[in-house]
């Protein structure tokens, strides 16, 4: 018999009917994982294995291609009780979900797990690749990192995806004032969708995913910049309740912590710069006036009567600070783009104990003043589109919490804003 004509044996496999409910009706594998299927994580949905209770998300309505179309809703300022630390020692593996006033429970978005891409998305990507991804590094060399591997990675990460195209619609924002408004609507849109996919994935945080995370929470404190100052907010510090700066950080440390060495390897590796820097003899003089400001700030902590472990958390944040300043310095005189020193400023934010961030949080005095002569800094940032107005608005935000009696002691910071 030819081979030709041979029956053909049909190929067994064995089927599950075990799969999560969303894959079910999407008629795709599940591959079963549990708590949360990959399929669901990396659609930002929730698995009905996390929850026997609810049932499979509603199908996606097909939509045609058109441009973009604002949302109905308006920005919220709404903090979402999905990403609340309960318990200001213990890091949720929720806390990058930062509430950022983008409330991202309750709103319907625009976007579901189906959605076809829309003409404005393209536009908002084309404008990252083109444009924003310039004005988020300080050298060249780091510009394929952000342009081409980072831009890789969104293709298959889609909380990087989501959060690239928010804060290229903040930067068009930005540049086109007349068109803001809507702008700000699409960033929602996408900051929304984002959160809730990279909180989904951080239930199941491995080395695999780390690098990807790491980044959306890079991306997560851009767009958080970029929306500008909201009142109340004050990056450490809040009129109410837990900052939302202070969620965001725990959600790095918890990052961080777990998987440092695996973050900051391959493409992420830091690279060493062989030039040596120094403070220009043009800032010499102003780095010597700010260290003296800086120092007099000892004084107030020496005649306050603190335990020793107040006088020995004070002493060390001024100490870290004095040691940014000269490094701000340097990175100044160097003339190159000022986005270089947001990893100095907020390395000093990300490095504060958190007995002294809940100091923060509850307006002690001492700590406030420390903060108003680093938040001074952030002045040198007002070039960055997405940091303008921040130094004033931490600063006055200092002065409107302290006492009387305290003003004296931040009358500098309050004079170079």
């Amino acid at each position: 018999m030819e081979a030709h004509k041979l029956p053909l044996s049909r190929r067994t496999h064995q089927k599950s009917r075990l799969g999560c409910g969303n894959c079910k009706r999407r008629r795709i594998k599940c591959d079963e994982r549990k708590p949360i299927c990959s399929n669901c994580v990396m659609h930002a949905i929730e698995c009905t294995f996390s929850n026997p209770n609810i049932s499979a998300s509603p199908p996606a309505t097909t939509r045609r291609f058109r441009p973009y179309q604002p949302a109905s809703e308006s920005f919220k300022k709404k903090h979402s009780e999905e990403f609340e630390v309960e318990d200001q020692t213990h890091i949720s593996t929720n806390s990058i979900g930062t509430q950022c006033d983008f409330d991202i429970t309750s709103r319907p978005s625009r976007i579901t797990d189906q959605s076809p891409i829309l003409f404005a998305d393209l536009q908002l990507f084309h404008h990252f690749t083109a444009s924003t991804y310039r004005t988020i590094a300080d050298d060249p060399k780091l510009y394929d990192l952000w342009q081409i591997e980072i831009v890789r990675w969104s293709m298959t990460f889609p909380s990087i995806l989501h959060l690239i195209l928010a804060l290229s619609a903040l930067h068009l924002g930005y540049e086109n004032p007349d068109q803001r408004h809507q702008y700000v609507q699409q960033a929602d849109d996408h900051f929304t969708f984002g959160v809730r996919s990279v909180t989904a994935v951080l239930a199941q945080l491995n080395e695999e995913s780390c690098q990807k995370v790491y980044i959306s929470a890079v991306l997560i404190c851009f767009v958080y910049f970029a929306r500008g100052p909201r009142a109340g907010e004050y990056l450490v510090f809040s009129d109410q309740g837990l900052s939302e700066w202070r969620v965001l950080m725990n959600g790095v440390k918890l990052i961080l912590h777990s998987y440092h060495e695996q973050v900051f390897s391959g493409i992420l590796e830091p690279k060493i710069n062989p030039e040596a820097l120094s403070v220009s003899p043009l800032l010499r003089s102003e780095l010597d006036e700010h260290i003296l400001r800086v120092q007099a700030v000892q004084q107030l902590v020496n005649q306050m009567f603190l335990t020793e472990t107040d006088n020995y958390i004070y002493t060390s944040a001024i100490n870290e600070l004095l040691a940014v300043l000269n490094e701000v310095y340097e990175k100044r005189s160097s003339q190159k783009s000022p986005v270089g020193l947001m990893q100095v400023l907020i390395g000093w934010v990300y490095r504060l104990p958190d007995e002294l961030t809940s100091q923060l949080e509850q307006k002690e005095p001492v700590a406030l003043v420390i903060l108003a002569h680093w938040a001074v800094l952030l002045k040198y940032m007002q070039a960055v589109w997405f940091m303008k107005g921040w130094d004033a608005h931490v600063v006055v935000g200092v002065w409107c919490s302290l006492e009387a009696e305290f003003h004296p002691w931040i009358e500098w910071p309050m004079q170079q804003i």
